[in-house]
């Protein structure tokens, strides 16, 4: 076992970059969510251009409800449109066609087009489909179209403050600095484990090095147990060590509960990290060549399962896709500890998807066995 830790002391240097530019990302995202925790959301006003060839009560009551909040405008030449929108002298460009309102009293879809280039307009697109969901409301309660619009309208005049809560007890617990500590040990787990772990299993597998050890007084069985004891200690201190880090700098974003289940959560990640790193060690040739296969596979899966971009920023097959990666569903139990307020409710949920990693983490254990079965056998 001291030659697989002294394998182990030699990668600690490039190890400890990935480990400090977690540590410096990590308390610059706190820095800024400590900052802005309390404010209130206030929508950003954008031009918007409309073209209203329908003339109708739906059509100009949409463009009334957009213009509480936003600068609309009709002043366009139509064939500059595109120039418009790529110099950002408009946001977002709304074209009504003729026959829009009585295409959607027939329930057809259609006769509205939209424009933009930016991604701010999003919430453009959600208001508009929330209009049009409260007018077909309204009709199915058998007004007509100028009361049904009237009294969306209305209801729409009310306005809240909306604002992060941060609360230690039995609420919802906003995006408070510890989530990003749990957020990122999705990325630095992989990431530290593969720089580590991997030179340590393609020394102890290098074939060469293999047939001598074979060859030596040492059974197999206490190879391979020397082998599982070195991954265990250095696995189990890189965690250790993220987990003292959140209790003494987080301590007073987590209750009890929520931190032990995120030590569960991490705990289990923990051992799809080990897998995915003793994985790489035996099938990426060279040691240099682990540092690329790092960067695919713990930046990859970091940015693909919402622990940089959130999930709900993401295209839908990006999400669909996430389903098949084990980070994706840590990163559900994260949320799920953060945003989804009271646990009690969620923990069927919450040890469901622990039960997916950990099966996660069994069927990269087996690969793993398989491969280093057959490298033996060739």
């Amino acid at each position: 076992m001291k030659a697989v830790l002294k394998v182990a002391k030699k990668a600690l240097p490039s190890a400890s970059i990935y480990f400090g530019i977690f540590c410096a990302i990590m308390f610059v995202f706190t820095f800024f969510a400590g900052k802005d925790q309390e404010k209130n959301f206030q929508a950003t006003e954008l031009t918007i251009y409309v073209d209203d060839a329908d003339d109708s009560v739906l059509s100009r009551t949409l463009i009334e409800y957009l213009g509480s909040e936003n600068k609309i405008t009709t002043e366009f030449d139509k064939e500059m449109v595109s120039e418009y929108l790529f110099n950002g002298y408009t946001d977002y460009v709304l074209y009504f066609e003729e026959g829009f309102e009585a295409g959607f009293f027939a329930g057809k879809e259609g006769g509205i087009e939209r424009q933009s280039i930016r991604a701010n307009v999003a919430f453009v697109d959600q208001k508009i489909e929330m209009f049009f969901r409260y007018v077909r409301a309204e009709l199915a309660l058998g007004k007509n179209m100028e009361d049904a619009c009237g009294a969306v309208l209305k209801n729409c005049e009310k306005q809240a403050k909306v604002g992060v809560v941060s609360v230690s007890k039995g609420g919802i617990m906003g995006m408070v600095p510890g989530y990003y500590l749990l957020s990122y040990l999705a990325y630095i787990l992989p990431a530290v484990l593969i720089m580590i772990l991997g030179p340590m299993m393609h020394a102890f597998y290098k074939k060469d090095v293999k047939m001598r050890t074979d060859c030596g007084m040492v059974s197999v069985r206490k190879q391979n147990l020397a082998v599982v004891a070195g991954v265990a200690i250095v696995a189990s201190v890189v965690w250790a060590l993220l987990m003292v880090l959140g209790a003494l700098v987080y301590h007073k974003d987590f209750t009890v509960g929520t931190f032990l289940c995120g030590m569960l959560n991490s705990l289990l990640f923990l051992l799809v990290s080990i897998g995915i790193a003793v994985l790489s060690g035996v099938l990426v040739k060279g040691v240099d060549a682990l540092n690329g296969a790092n960067n695919l596979i713990s930046m990859g899966m970091a940015f693909t399962c919402g622990v940089f971009v959130p999930a709900d920023f993401l295209p839908e097959g990006v999400n669909k896709f996430a389903e098949f990666l084990p980070a994706s569903w840590y990163m559900k139990n994260v949320r799920m500890l953060f945003e989804e307020g009271e646990m009690v409710d969620n923990m069927r949920k919450f040890f469901e998807n622990c039960g997916v990693i950990a099966i996660f983490s069994v069927a990269i254990f087996c690969v793993f066995l398989v491969v280093v079965k057959r490298k033996r056998v060739a």
